[in-house]
């Protein structure tokens, strides 16, 4: 990758990125100093000129793939991984990446740029590194986005996430009452409650999970499903409460969820159903028969081998015995 950058007194700001992988990962160090911040415009195709007082790093990498370099912005775009030195980021940074779907920053990135996200359609997780406490920029992200996203956090040196939280989506319409003349806004989505689920820009475990009977009334069985997992699976801050009301609204809905734990290949979260013990024996028929519907791919065989083994195990068919 060749970087485009300037020195700062903070250090190093990176001002353009080109490269033939559309997934960016920044340096944490640049010719002896740290990389904190990211200039305005850095990743938009939108940027009305380019700047010309800049400083060139470039790899060894670069150099030899230089005919498949482009300019990493806009639409050319898919992921963003910022070093754990990056304090800020400028203006509509990524405004116009329609294409990107994934970021990844620490609590140390704590100045967001107006209009950073605009046009992020695609954005659907976020990777965060707590180095220094459990203050992110987490919620003003969220603040600026519609549509569904999913948090990871990761606690220091540990390579699994200590909580993955599902961010619904939400979006207003405008409804017209013909007859008496009046419009109104219709919300839809549980996902502008949960982005108040802050606290001084901490995560607040109990109101998130508070929520939760919200969510069942205005999301899909996709969302509640992955939702219900990512906490049970991953369960920071989760109260011996919210892990029963969790697990009531899977042992409730098992045929559905696990239909559509099938469809999306989730063996992980099937199996974690089989540890905490909440099949039952028509949602595990259920899911077997909607499994072997479509036993094509790999993927679909081996979920079909675990259900059928979890049903000879936990509902084995007794043989009748016969005397003459």
């Amino acid at each position: 990758m060749r970087i485009h950058y300037r020195e700062t007194e903070s250090g190093i700001e990176i001002v353009r990125c080109f490269g033939a992988d559309g997934n960016v990962e920044l340096p944490a160090v640049i010719g002896g100093k740290p990389v904190t911040r990211a200039a305005a415009y850095a990743f938009s195709a939108r940027k009305a000129q380019e700047d010309e007082d800049v400083l060139v790093c470039e790899t060894e990498e670069s150099r030899l793939f230089r005919q498949q370099e482009r300019l990493l912005a806009g639409e050319a775009v898919e992921s963003v991984r910022f070093p754990d030195t990056m304090e800020e980021i400028g203006k509509y940074i990524f405004y116009g990446c329609r294409d990107l779907r994934r970021l990844s920053f620490s609590d140390r990135l704590t100045e967001i740029g107006s209009g950073a996200f605009t046009g992020c359609r695609s954005l659907s997780r976020m990777d965060v590194r707590f180095l220094t406490g459990r203050k992110s920029c987490v919620p003003e992200i969220l603040g600026d986005l519609w549509q569904r996203i999913d948090a990871v956090f990761y606690e220091p040196g540990s390579p699994a996430p200590a909580a993955y939280l599902v961010f619904p989506e939400h979006y207003e319409e405008a409804v017209e009452n013909t007859p008496a003349r009046i419009l109104f806004t219709q919300h839809h989505g549980s996902g502008n409650n949960y982005r108040q689920c802050f606290y001084g820009k901490e995560m607040d475990y109990r109101k998130y999970d508070d929520l939760f009977y919200v969510a069942k009334a205005q999301d899909k069985t996709s969302v509640l499903s992955d939702l219900v997992f990512a906490r049970l699976m991953y369960p920071a801050g989760l109260t011996g409460e919210a892990e029963e009301m969790y697990e009531s609204y899977i042992r409730e809905h098992g045929a559905k969820t696990a239909a559509y734990l099938t469809d999306t290949g989730n063996l992980a979260a099937l199996r974690e159903m089989s540890r905490r013990g909440l099949w039952t024996e028509a949602a595990l028929d259920a899911a077997a028969d909607h499994a072997s519907a479509g036993a094509g791919t790999a993927e679909r065989r081996s979920v079909l081998s675990f259900l059928m083994n979890e049903k000879h195990r936990l509902f084995p068919v007794r043989k009748g015995k016969y005397e003459l």
